[in-house]
């Protein structure tokens, strides 16, 4: 049972806070610009359904025209 003060976690283990970083993570990897940076995406949706952060990341860099690479 989770206790009240624990963030709640996605079936991948994370909770959306470190989702986000991951996710954050790959979009600077790739262009140098924090997600925040780019237009919203719908990134609480994602975390819930398991998206992983790269593949998140993926999607909004090239709805952006972004290459992502492998």
């Amino acid at each position: 049972m989770m206790n009240s003060t624990e963030a709640p976690t996605n079936g991948a283990g994370h909770t959306f806070k470190e989702w986000y970083r991951l996710a954050d993570e790959a979009v600077a990897a790739v262009c140098g610009l924090g997600i925040d940076d780019l237009p919203d995406g719908n990134s609480y949706d994602a975390w819930d359904a398991d998206e992983a952060p790269k593949d998140y990341a993926r999607m909004i860099l090239e709805e952006e025209g972004f290459p992502f690479g492998s």
